[in-house]
């Protein structure tokens, strides 16, 4: 799904599943009540995971009090071991949460964590870190690298190479949008084309 697709429609998902209290007793008509809202995603499995992903919520805070009793019960959450433990069960626990949104949802959560989305990769892969753009793994290995040599936590780069090949209407580094965008790069001006396979094989 289209990230700006998804944020089109992010008021009309918020309006019909915000509040998990309600979401858990959906049943078959809630359901074909949002799917005839012309601005929510029509796509009624996900509906479903949402609502079965709402009951999950409300047995976890049940069983552990909180939420946040739930993340600490992981162990110290700087520790690279216990989020790694906590993206586990977190994928376990709830549908449709991928090897990409996971490190999302982490994020969002003020966890140290590189969110390897489609831009990282694509940098990543054309600066030739990572073998593909589907490599999330690796990238996330990398990551760890540039965070490591810097000194700068890992969600710092996170945030500076995602808008420095994002496409959008804030003006960071001077322009309104990034640099290494998917299609037509502004190469020209890279502070980093001299290190770019991409940029090489342009040239040749």
């Amino acid at each position: 799904m289209n990230a700006a697709v998804v944020s089109q429609k992010l008021p009309a998902i918020k309006r019909h599943l915000y509040d998990f209290e309600k979401v858990k007793n959906y049943s078959e008509k809630e359901i074909n009540r949002i799917l005839k809202d012309s601005d929510v995603i029509h796509h009624r499995r996900k509906i479903k995971a949402c609502i079965e992903n709402a009951k999950e919520f409300d047995r976890l805070l049940r069983s552990y009090g909180s939420f946040r009793e739930y993340l600490e019960s992981f162990g110290p959450l700087s520790e690279e071991e216990t989020i790694e433990r906590l993206r586990a069960d977190l994928r376990y626990r709830f549908q449709y949460l991928g090897e990409r949104t996971v490190n999302h949802f982490l994020t969002d959560l003020g966890l140290n964590v590189l969110k390897p989305d489609t831009v990282i990769c694509r940098i990543f892969s054309r600066l030739g870190l990572i073998d593909n753009e589907k490599n999330i793994v690796q990238a996330i290995e990398v990551g760890k690298e540039i965070a490591k040599a810097t000194g700068y936590p890992i969600r710092y780069i996170d945030i500076i190479f995602v808008k420095y090949g994002q496409k959008g209407e804030d003006s960071y580094f001077g322009l309104k949008d990034g640099i290494c965008l998917k299609e037509n790069p502004k190469c020209v001006i890279c502070g980093v084309k001299d290190y770019c396979d991409y940029y090489a094989s342009k040239r040749e």
